[in-house]
């Protein structure tokens, strides 16, 4: 067998396969060996028809079946010769069999191309920003929310009170669109982040309805809602005014702490360490930036179709495969494309600096896990192991050493 390669893009390679016709006939002998133990035909013992009975009767799809495992093996053994790891199944494109001639294939398989990067010690400062007592007081009036007591009222709402609400329809520029599958809300007047809907229920009494209309910001958290006006039609079922317990020892022992001094000194670590993992993560996103634009490595189109199919199952819409359906999916492609490149260029540094997470880091997140959860460490591992999240954890620990080493931060 020949197999002749040629490189038309970066990602992509042709494989000009010659397979001797004596190859195809072996396989088609022995197809009908098989077939000739397997099938039954009235007038022969089980087990004893002819190859040329079997031939007759069933030839043309067992020489389809058979000129299709040739086809495999053939594209399998011209990636062999030429190295060539495929991350899908080859695109056929030409197929010659004519009899008594050899049998010519052409296909395409798509690879990942070849990627070195270079100059990705970036020494990006990590500048977390200051706590301040404000940012201490706000922590602690959130947790006294969240201990607090609400009583039905029989007014009007007004700011501080807790409103619960109803779907009964959305729109979306002019659009309507389905329900949640939760289709009951609570508010928090003057606390939520939509304050145009808090505004819009000052004033709202159990039982009726209203139409709020919301303008959101571009760099809104939904992609689906970001720069929209958005329209709700709402039911309010409920009003509850929202009394806070006072902060006192009485009040930091039930969160777990001897005295309100102890408790504001944990709330402060707290912040100053979600201070630090934002910094970091500012600090990773110029870095994956700064990477992005000096390592313009291609991405097989198969990769990003299979990111889309994988992101579309997760919300639910299983398309066909296959199947065109119509819809624009190029926001999911292009974000498709980044991941790829991001994992690539991560990995390949991880490789060549030998980058990965000890098992003490691995322990250490799973005791920040299980701490989280207040639960105990050897569970919450055992748990993780038989699930196969623990791979995962690797994973992100992995991806976190090396964007560590890439922006400098020692820790």
């Amino acid at each position: 067998m020949k197999a002749t390669l040629t490189e038309p893009n970066p990602t992509e390679r042709v494989l000009d396969i010659e397979v001797p016709r004596e190859k195809f006939d072996r396989l088609f002998d022995e197809k009908l060996k098989k077939y000739g133990k397997e099938i039954r035909i009235n007038g022969f013992r089980p087990g004893q028809v002819p190859k040329a009975v079997i031939a007759a009767k069933y030839g043309a799809p067992i020489k389809a079946e058979a000129l299709e495992a040739l086809v495999e093996e053939a594209v399998k053994e011209g990636c062999k010769q030429h190295a060539l790891e495929p991350i899908a199944p080859g695109r056929v494109e030409k197929l010659d069999n004519e009899e008594g001639q050899p049998i010519f294939v052409k296909c395409v398989v798509e690879i990942d191309p070849p990627l070195e990067v270079t100059h990705y010690n970036l020494n990006i400062p990590v500048e977390p920003k200051a706590v301040t007592e404000a940012d201490i007081d706000a922590a602690l009036l959130n947790q006294q929310k969240r201990a607090g007591k609400e009583t039905p009222v029989d007014r009007p709402a007004t700011m501080g009170d807790v409103v619960s609400c109803v779907y009964l329809q959305i729109s979306v520029g002019g659009e309507i669109q389905p329900l949640p599958e939760s289709q009951q809300f609570r508010v928090e007047l003057g606390s939520s982040r939509v304050k145009e809907m808090d505004e819009a229920l000052v004033g709202a009494t159990a039982g009726e309805e209203r139409e709020i209309t919301v303008t959101y910001p571009a760099d809104f958290s939904n992609p689906a809602m970001a720069g929209k006006e958005v329209q709700y039609h709402l039911r309010i079922d409920g009003v509850a005014a929202l009394e806070l317990p006072p902060v006192d020892e009485e009040f930091a022992q039930t969160l777990g702490q001897e005295s309100v001094a102890a408790l504001k000194d944990l709330i402060k670590t707290s912040l100053e360490k979600q201070a630090l993992d934002d910094a970091k993560n500012r600090a990773y996103d110029e870095a994956i930036r700064q990477l992005l634009a000096a390592n313009p490595v291609p991405v097989p189109k198969a990769r990003i179709a299979n990111y889309v199919k994988y992101k579309l199952d997760e919300i639910g819409h299983h398309h066909e495969e296959g199947v065109d359906h119509g819809h624009d999916h190029s926001d999911l492609e292009q974000e498709g494309e980044m991941q790829i490149r991001r994992f690539r260029i991560l990995d390949a540094i991880a490789k060549k600096e030998s980058i990965k997470p000890s098992q003490e880091d691995v322990d250490a997140r799973i005791r920040d896990i299980a701490a989280s959860y207040g639960a105990d460490f050897e569970t919450v591992k055992a748990s993780l192991r038989k699930s196969g999240r623990i791979v995962d954890i690797r994973e992100e620990l992995k991806t976190e050493k090396t964007l560590d080493f890439i922006i400098g931060y020692k820790g």
